[in-house]
């Protein structure tokens, strides 16, 4: 059973298997690609409050075609100036690592939710 500070530190640890080096904005704007597959360069902008030369550093950072191969781009169609982003099959792969580490584990002997 781990502690929430536990869960916390796996977490870290889960986006340091990626890079041991990667800054908390990166895995920031990780997780809002995650949370909202399609969300573009300027949604993440002012999710996160980071400067647009900023994201598009860390978007190409986490991105299949210039670095960790998580995300990959497109232009948006609404407007070709735009981004949209999305998971690729090995960003996929990491979400699910690290959710696991943060959601309850079920008591399979009666089915409610423990803490690890």
């Amino acid at each position: 059973m781990f502690n929430p500070l536990t869960r916390a530190i796996l977490l870290v640890e889960e986006f340091r298997k990626i890079d041991p080096e990667m800054p908390m904005q990166v895995a920031l704007v990780f997780l809002q690609i995650a949370k909202k597959p399609g969300v573009n360069l300027r949604e993440l902008v002012a999710t996160t409050g980071l400067g647009k030369s900023s994201m598009s550093r860390i978007v190409a950072l986490l991105s299949k075609e210039f670095g960790k191969g998580l995300v990959t781009y497109r232009e948006d169609l609404a407007d070709r100036r735009n981004k949209v982003i999305h998971l690729t099959p090995d960003g996929d792969r990491t979400l699910r690592s690290v959710l696991h580490l943060i959601q309850p584990e079920e008591d399979e002997t009666n089915g409610n939710a423990t803490a690890r």
